[in-house]
């Protein structure tokens, strides 16, 4: 890695403040700059920051490269200790790039059909990539529902959790959720096809695999929800694509939303904050998900969609709003321009507060590592 310029970050001297950063997202305060927040951040970015910049060893503990944002194989031998080592580099990325939390995710295994690829970013080192699959998926019908191998929950599920937890550096918090929502295992069991033709042939077993998953994701939090230091549900589910949901409202407000508001009411009994991480047009659910399902923030958009400051003006009065750098914007900008448009996207979204600046989605293979050191320098001297 080769960068043109000095940086503050990685910070030498971190001071993170989750209490401070929930206050803010509450809207009980209304700090001089807005606090980061970030969703996923790739290996190819977080590679050589570690490396190079922080002078941490890198390690994989897993063969699966999408450890943080999907199912992860926890080696219980003798490279456990690869895993801590894995697990250290993580809190101390989070801890030193400036953010008040670590946000780590796991999935249950829900072993589905994927489409694998060579990821074609330079900075991928021969990583591959994968996309669900959005033809017919393991789930045709009610004989292969009843074939496929659910999973139970155990406490191993939560190993990554409970290090974490353990060894957090003072002020820092712990975020996170089960990996994918609702909707997109259902998408992914079903393929996007399939699912189409089940909602309007079966809508019986599309109910009976909802309320499976539902189910699971719902013991799955109540288990995280007693996790200590952990401070906000921060879950990922992408409803929407460019121009409307991936299934018509109706479909989501009757088998989707429901459930939602229940992992909401779980979160909220016990103090904690609920955010839903959306990509796509969610416009036309949005009061129902800030009404009914009761969420506490808002992520992820985009510009060609609708930016955050537009949110902002519509739904900001209501519920924080995290992130919206756009993606095309931090990958393509050069550096002067896109310090121009963070600080934009700052004015306009920052001073009623409920607001944290960080990535429209997250950090991709594909964002030049000094985009993203700049999107966080950008942040913290604003």
């Amino acid at each position: 890695m080769s960068t043109r310029r000095e940086f503050v970050v990685p910070l030498k001297k971190p001071k993170p403040n989750i209490e401070h950063w929930v206050k803010v997202i509450k809207g009980k305060v209304v700090p001089e700059r807005p606090p980061m927040v970030e969703y996923l951040i790739d290996n190819a970015v977080m590679k050589p920051i570690l490396t190079q910049m922080m002078g941490r060893k890198w390690v994989v503990p897993s063969e699966k490269r999408e450890c943080m944002g999907g199912q992860m194989d926890i080696p219980y031998n003798k490279s456990m200790e690869t895993t801590k080592h894995w697990l250290d580099n993580q809190i101390a990325f989070w801890y030193h790039m400036g953010y008040d939390f670590i946000r780590v995710e796991v999935s249950l295994s829900l072993p589905t059909q994927s489409r694998i690829a060579r990821d074609t970013s330079d900075q991928a080192e021969g990583a591959k990539r994968a996309w669900a699959e959005t033809g017919i998926g393991p789930i045709r019908d009610w004989k292969t529902y009843e074939k496929y191998p659910w999973p139970t929950i155990k406490d191993s599920d939560f190993f990554i959790h409970e290090y974490i937890t353990s060894h957090l550096p003072d002020g820092l918090g712990f975020i996170t959720c089960h990996a994918g929502g609702l909707f997109e295992h259902i998408c992914r069991l079903l393929g996007y096809v399939g699912m189409c033709y089940v909602l309007y042939d079966n809508p019986k077993l599309f109910q009976a695999i909802t309320d499976r998953l539902g189910k699971l994701i719902e013991e799955y939090n109540r288990r995280l929800i007693q996790l200590p230091n952990l401070y906000v549900i921060f879950q990922g589910d992408d409803m929407g694509f460019r121009s409307s949901t991936r299934v018509s409202p109706a479909t989501l407000k009757q088998y989707i939303l429901p459930w939602y508001r229940k992992y909401v009411e779980i979160a909220h009994e016990k103090g904690l904050l609920y955010i839903l991480h959306s990509c796509g047009y969610v416009d036309n659910i949005m009061d129902d998900l800030i009404d009914y399902v009761k969420i506490d923030g808002k992520h992820s958009f985009e510009d060609v969609i609708t930016p955050v400051w537009k949110y902002k003006e519509r739904w900001g009065h209501k519920i924080a709003l995290l992130g919206g750098v756009d993606i095309d914007k931090l990958s393509r900008y050069p550096i002067g321009k896109l310090q121009t448009y963070m600080r934009m996207i700052i004015d306009k979204c920052h001073k009623d507060g409920r607001f944290t600046i960080g990535s429209g989605s997250s950090i991709p293979s594909y964002v030049p590592v000094e985009n993203y050191l700049t999107m966080c320098d950008t942040a913290l001297t604003y």
